[in-house]
């Protein structure tokens, strides 16, 4: 199997005001789903060879990717590429990723999780991608017209804003023939409006179908590899399913407790959610936790952490897909040269990682972790009945 992708750099919620979340996901996906007047649509070709097509935003890029059979890989970049360099979009494909995109934000809607986490950018950015939800509502995608899609998707699929990742039983050669040739300089790449932060958030406090609680800090850029790996650290150390040290602390509160650093070009962002369960004590176990990674751990405890570290690290990204994801989410946050095991173990990322000190963990936690950032509560809406 091979994995193809496209990633693009542009603000999911669109360029201008007022943002539109959901923006981005409805117009890749109208682009797929949409037929030439000769030809046939990306979402049926790839169906036909038997692929799997998926569309995915963030907050500050939009991917399409496309798992299939390997002798299929030069025939799909050439259709992503022929799709989206040149966006073909007709009323019947908007209908469709309508119809799909309402029914994922559905879904998406039920999560308690990705509703703090939302939240908490919306507290911690002032101005920038991240404000804004990378999922519309049902109300909000119905009414979004073809022409406001399509001029979304000519600014932001033009080919000065993509990354072409493919991975897996694919040769390099096999795909630069399959990338047709362009004459004339492409238009430059027009990157998202900077982020902006607020200086002190306001504690958020709402209401949902779970009780939770959420904590967010800005960190570190993409750029700054040995402090954006030192947070990736913390966030495995403490939060890592099975292992992480406050998964098993405030495992009799019965919560379920989300942290990790997500590392975006400029600045990265330190997340911690939990849901469910006695708030209370998972609550007391986090801010405990995190308080406590302002010291330096222990060498032996930091040496064997640092190995778990790690192999977490590089077992996350093993299949064609996962391998995919990691090029296409470090190319378009800029800095390919440090995803995860680029260049073996004397790549970026690991040479960051083995560059870690206990000492230069904890200051680089004081440092961010240490400052006021986002928090978010959550109150149950749910009664209970006598």
């Amino acid at each position: 199997m091979a994995a193809i992708s496209l990633w693009f750099r542009a603000p999911s919620a669109g360029f201008d005001e007022p943002a539109l979340p959901g923006l981005g996901r409805l117009s890749a996906a109208a682009v797929a789903d949409s037929r030439p007047v000769t030809g046939t649509s990306l979402s049926e070709l790839v169906d036909r060879i038997g692929g799997r097509l998926a569309v995915t935003a963030y907050p500050e890029s939009i991917a399409v990717s496309a798992l299939v059979p390997a002798d299929q890989a030069a025939a799909t970049l050439q259709a992503l590429t022929r799709a989206y360099f040149a966006p073909v979009l007709t009323e019947g494909g908007l209908t469709a990723a309508k119809r799909g995109d309402a029914e994922d934000a559905q879904v998406h809607a039920f999560s308690g999780e990705a509703a703090i986490e939302e939240a908490l950018y919306g507290a911690l950015f002032a101005a920038g991608p991240a404000r804004y939800p990378t999922f519309g509502t049902p109300a909000t995608i119905a009414v979004v017209s073809v022409d406001r899609v399509r001029a979304f998707a000519e600014r932001a699929f033009r080919p000065s804003n993509a990354f072409v990742v493919a991975t897996g039983d694919v040769g390099e050669a096999t795909l630069t023939a399959a990338i047709p040739g362009r004459e004339g300089a492409a238009p430059g790449a027009e990157h998202p409006a900077p982020q902006r932060t607020v200086p002190a958030p306001a504690p958020v406090q709402t209401s949902g179908a779970q009780a939770g609680f959420g904590r967010a800090w800005a960190g570190p850029p993409i750029s700054d590899e040995r402090e954006a790996t030192a947070l990736d650290f913390v966030a495995d150390y403490l939060f890592a399913p099975d292992t992480g040290t406050v998964q098993r602390a405030a495992e009799q509160s019965g919560a379920e407790i989300v942290g990790t650093f997500v590392t975006f070009h400029d600045p990265g962002v330190f997340l911690v959610t939990a849901t469910g369960g006695d708030q209370t004590a998972a609550r007391t176990v986090v801010d405990a936790a995190l308080n406590a990674m302002r010291k330096p751990l222990a060498h032996d405890v930091f040496t064997e952490a640092r190995r778990a570290f790690v192999y977490h690290i590089l077992s996350e990204a093993q299949t064609a897909g996962e391998l995919a994801d990691s090029y296409g989410w470090y190319a378009v946050e800029g800095n390919a040269a440090y995803t995860p095991g680029e260049g073996g173990t004397r790549g970026k990322y690991l040479a960051a990682a083995d560059a870690l000190t206990p000492e230069f963990v904890a200051a680089t936690v004081a440092k961010y972790l240490g400052r006021a950032g986002a928090t978010v509560s959550v109150t149950s809406t749910k009664t209970t009945h006598g």
